[in-house]
């Protein structure tokens, strides 16, 4: 269906729901008349010539098929006869027409194209056809190939001609498809929105929600309340801007940041000083004294107590640790109650004397009062160390790192404080880590500093905490400030867009509607698809299953179910055997073809047939008997319609021709591929030795012996006795007995076998055996005896003999009816 009338379907769908104002007319009622004759007008091909490109067929070939009657394409396998039937399956746009090919043994391709002269009712007319398919009005022709069996056989077919009052139903399925597919546009055109719509407000303001979910439920009313118009909304949003701007300039904060850094520097100054005031320089001092004098005790009094030990070394530290790790084993031993003390810990040997002495030299080292003050005075030295190391002075190193780069004149004042307590802790911790001790002036000099520190810091406390309560007042009204500007910039912004809100939601409300009236559309159309069932049932199947049983009769085709179907208004057929079997499951591929060449003319009688009737190959896989009755149907249908046939079977040719031998409305091609594919000769017919055929030639040859003299008779004479030979063995082999076999069959057709007449036979064969024996005298094929050579055939002989066996053959005749 033109889009154009689906475009004017829509509109009128859309006046009639109110979404546009009416504008068109009142649609009348249908008022369709019935027609028997629904026809076009007839038309047949005239000619077929100039084929380029096509299955590398030979230039020059061409085709004039007869205008009232039967056209036989006669070729064996590969010659070319495909070639040209394609160029009529994609004319037609047949269901198997297939890709055309070139000359797949060249590199160029040629560009397809042919002349195609035909007729449509008294217009002559001429198609350049370059490779098109389902050109007008050959889309009318009706065209079989074997392809074509499955779809006729298993497949639920359309019908390929539908009548007028039918066709209507398509095309309201169509137009109401087409409607609801321009609604499905036409929303999806509603729903769209800009993308950068959003965008333009800001996330937090009462209105970005509103329209983050703009739709057809949106209050229009509501939402433009909501919007500010004009020059004086612009002016009071530019003010809160600058008021906005002020409130962010915070250098308040840069301030409280300065302020808190200080601060931390100051804590850690008053901590360290503290820390260090509360030092004894003194008892430092003493203790790194008698921690020298006790280690000098220490060295004395162990290598006396040990001079007679015979020890492998001086000892020292290590030797300390092997003796206290012995004592501290011997604790544990005796702990367990499992202390030998007459045994070594180590070897477990017995002691000597010696040993015993040894370690209770070992006992009196350890128990000595020397090393016990030596323990407490390291213990002492320790704590201070670990006193200083362990103060904190991160912030306060920074500090006076950064006070070092900065003016002079921008230095705090307390800066000075700070870096004497710093200074301080650096020296004092630097002796105390290498054991000296420290000058007793650096505590004074912190002593100093610490009060200068410790009022700066109460100092910066309070200012910091004024700054912290102007920051939180300021923080709070930035927040007001900004919260007014997301309004108001956002109602500014949506009386900028207003036009496009507005437009936005009307088009969401109208696309909700169209999604709401397109809901019943596809009960709709199930509701016409089931009319148009029920119509089809009364306008198409019951006439197809009528002609096709008549043509299924005609090809003895196996009889089937045909179940009729309707699917978005269209009519189809499927044929099934037993109820639920594909016929091709079933069938043999001979009774297949010939259901499907009853399906096939069926379909193509239901509309009438004004357009040529095409038959690519239809006998192949067929017996004979069943080619038979194919020839006499193609014939009968050929009595009344341009047909035309392809085949490459000479016993299916031969047929159709004897069919037509009265009334010569047939028309012979050969093709052959003896100097190319697809090379076209004009045929007076296929060698065939009928009857009818032979007695043309022997009457001719009588007539022309008639007018000749000398050798020239006697030749013609020869020729007649040759034809007579061969007419007497047609004539036993069809007429006496009626075909039982043949010399092209495979098979003997005892069906006939009883309508020998014994007795009959009996009285003409002597005859007939008689001048076969005189034909063969006289016929060169055959060689003759020396006295038989000289002798020739009379013209009387021949008439003579020829009068006997018509008389015969109208006896026998007489007798059969």
């Amino acid at each position: 269906m033109a889009s154009s009338v689906v475009a004017a379907a829509y509109k009128l769908f859309r006046e009639e729901k109110s979404l546009d104002r009416r504008e068109a007319p009142p649609v009348p009622p249908l008022n369709l008349e019935a027609r028997q004759d629904e026809s076009a007008p007839p038309m047949c091909i005239t000619r077929l010539a100039n084929v380029r490109g096509v299955n590398a067929l030979i230039a020059g070939g061409e085709i004039e098929p007869r205008r009232d009657g039967l056209t036989i394409l006669y070729g064996e396998n590969g010659t070319g006869k495909t070639g040209y039937s394609r160029i009529f399956k994609a004319l037609a746009n047949s269901r198997t027409a297939d890709i055309i090919l070139g000359n797949v043994d060249v590199n160029a391709e040629e560009p397809q194209s042919a002349t195609v002269d035909f007729i449509v009712g008294d217009e002559e007319r001429s198609l350049n056809w370059q490779g098109e398919r389902g050109v007008s009005p050959f889309t009318r022709m009706s065209i079989f190939d074997s392809p074509a069996v499955r779809t006729h056989v298993d497949d639920a077919l359309e019908y390929v001609y539908t009548p007028a009052s039918l066709a209507l139903f398509n095309d309201a399925v169509t137009a109401v498809q087409g409607v609801a597919s321009l609604i499905d546009e036409a929303t999806a055109g509603l729903d769209a929105r800009p993308s950068d719509l959003l965008t333009r407000y800001t996330r937090g303001s009462s209105i970005y929600p509103l329209v983050e979910t703009m739709g057809a439920s949106t209050d229009l009313a509501d939402l433009k309340t909501r919007a500010r118009f004009g020059e004086e909304a612009a002016k009071e949003l530019e003010a809160l801007l600058l008021a906005t701007a002020a409130l962010q300039a915070n250098a308040t904060g840069a301030q409280l940041t300065a302020f808190r850094s200080h601060r931390r520097a100051l804590e850690e100054a008053v901590d360290c000083a503290n820390a260090l005031a509360s030092l004894d320089g003194e008892a430092y001092r003493a203790a790194l004294e008698r921690s020298v004098r006790l280690a000098a005790d220490y060295e004395v009094f162990r290598s006396g107590l040990f001079a007679a030990a015979d020890l492998p070394a001086e000892p020292e530290q290590t030797w300390t640790a092997f003796i206290g790790s012995g004592e501290a084993y011997k604790q544990h031993l005796i702990s367990l109650d499992a202390h030998d003390s007459g045994r070594c810990l180590y070897c477990r040997q017995t002691l000597t004397e010696t040993a015993s002495d040894l370690i209770a030299r070992y006992s009196s080292y350890l128990e000595d009062r020397i090393s016990v003050e030596i323990k407490a005075t390291e213990a002492e030295i320790a704590l201070v160390t670990e006193q200083v190391t362990a103060l904190r002075a991160q912030e306060m190193a920074a500090f006076v790192e950064e006070q070092e780069t900065t003016e002079p004149e921008l230095r705090p004042a307390f800066h000075v404080a700070i870096r004497t307590i710093e200074s301080a802790r650096v020296a004092i911790t630097e002796a105390v880590i290498g054991r000296q001790p420290y000058e007793s002036d650096e505590v004074a000099r912190v002593a100093d500093a610490t009060q200068t520190a410790k009022s700066a810091l109460e100092e910066i406390v309070v200012r910091i905490s004024n700054l912290e309560e102007q920051q939180r007042s300021r923080t709070e009204a930035l927040a007001t400030k900004e919260a007014e500007v997301r309004e108001l910039s956002d109602a500014v912004e949506l009386g900028k867009s207003w036009s496009t809100i507005e437009a936005l939601v009307n088009n969401a409300k109208e696309a909700d509607r169209l999604k709401t009236l397109k809901t019943p559309i596809p009960g709709l159309v199930r509701s016409v698809t089931s009319l148009a069932k029920t119509a089809s049932n009364e306008l198409i199947n019951r006439s197809f299953d009528a002609l096709f049983q008549e043509e299924r009769a005609l090809l003895r085709a196996p009889n089937l179910k045909i179940q009729y179907v309707g699917n978005a208004g269209k009519s189809q057929r499927r044929k099934v055997r037993g109820g639920k079997h594909k016929p091709s499951k079933v069938l043999s591929e001979g009774e297949q073809k010939v259901l499907a060449i009853a399906d096939f003319l069926a379909e193509a009688r239901l509309a009438g047939i004004t357009a040529p009737v095409i038959f690519d190959d239809p006998v192949s896989s067929l017996d004979h008997r069943r080619i038979n009755e194919v020839a006499e149907r193609i014939a009968k249908l050929a009595e009344s319609n341009q047909v035309i046939v392809f085949t490459h079977d000479i016993l299916f040719a031969s047929t159709l021709l004897a069919l037509f031998e009265k009334s010569q409305r047939c028309v012979l091609f050969q093709i052959t591929d003896e100097h190319g594919k697809g090379k076209v000769t004009r045929s007076t017919g296929l060698r065939t030795d009928s009857l009818a055929a032979i007695r043309r030639r022997v009457n001719d040859l009588i007539q022309a012996a008639r007018s000749q003299e000398g050798e020239a008779r006697d030749a013609l004479v020869r020729s007649g006795y040759s034809q007579l030979r061969a007419w007497c063995e047609v004539f036993t082999e069809e007429e006496l007995l009626r075909g039982v076999t043949k010399r092209y069959r495979a098979n003997v057709q005892m069906t006939t076998l009883a309508k020998i007449d014994g007795a009959l036979l009996d009285q003409i064969a002597p005859k007939v055996t008689e001048i076969f024996n005189v034909a063969c005298r006289h016929t060169d094929a055959h060689s003759q005896p020396l006295v038989a050579l000289s002798v020739a055939p009379t013209l009387s002989e021949l008439e003579l003999h020829w009068d006997e066996l018509k008389a015969l053959k109208a006896r026998l005749n007489g007798a059969q009816q």
